[in-house]
């Protein structure tokens, strides 16, 4: 992936002043960005360079690596299109909540702005698909339905309460008033027992922290920053990374 890259990036040019930084440096510094989302002030003292320096230079790396990692994401139909049964649960990306879009992006249920994905993988826990960001403040159903999953998954897949009436296997609900069986109660368990799979693969996408502890730059960007992390947890998935 690093050669790669390089062919995307002209990062020494002719008859240009000498950049500091060499380019697996600027890869270096990229990639521990987005691991641990330190903010460019710390990773300008940690490479003796400027804050200028270092938001220039991620941007760029950032731009070549998505030209690089988007193709290889594939379209949820090819991505889901496998044997057996499925896991799927949405995941909240926090940001800032930016005045200007704070009501679209706060979600009631986290209690927190942010992008709503839905994650999917396998039984055994392979991550297969992550969707494209939505506005944190819509609900799981109409998540679902606007990716079109609701064409793509079936009966077959488990999911939690928020997917109830969208034709997938979802805990049974209590009885207002009453008890559920112990058959109901058993098949709950169940569930829960086999859904935490989609849990481990909603926390090997946040070990890039910048999905995690809150994305604190402009919007207009992130769409670029997610499709980039994307094509790295789904390379790491495949084992290809």
């Amino acid at each position: 992936m690093l050669i790669t890259s390089q062919t995307r990036l002209i990062w020494h040019r002719p008859n240009e002043k000498p950049r500091k930084l060499s380019l697996n440096q600027t890869l270096q510094m990229t990639l521990i960005y987005h691991r641990h989302n330190l903010t460019e002030e710390l990773l300008a003292g940690f490479f003796g360079i400027s804050q200028s320096t270092v938001s220039r230079t991620i941007r760029l790396r950032e731009k070549a690596l998505h030209q690089v990692l988007q193709p290889l994401t594939q379209p949820l139909s090819k991505a889901l299109s496998i044997s057996g049964s499925l896991v799927v649960d949405e995941t909240l990306i926090p940001v800032w909540n930016w005045r200007s879009q704070g009501k679209i992006n706060f979600s009631g249920k986290h209690k927190r702005a942010g992008f709503n994905h839905q994650i999917i993988c396998t039984l055994d826990g392979r991550l297969l698909a992550i969707t494209d960001p939505l506005p944190g403040a819509m609900h799981n159903a109409y998540c679902f339905k606007e990716h079109g999953l609701d064409q793509l998954l079936d009966s077959s897949t488990l999911a939690d309460k928020g997917y109830i009436g969208l034709g997938l296997a979802t805990p049974n609900k209590r009885p207002a008033g009453g008890q559920m069986s112990r058959n109901r109660t058993m098949v709950n368990r169940q569930i829960k027992r086999l859904r935490l799979v989609v849990e481990r693969a909603i926390a090997q996408v946040k070990t890039w922290r910048v999905l995690h502890s809150g994305f604190r730059r402009p919007l207009g960007v992130y769409g670029r920053v997610f499709s980039v992390m994307r094509g790295l947890v789904l390379l790491a998935a495949s084992g290809t990374l």
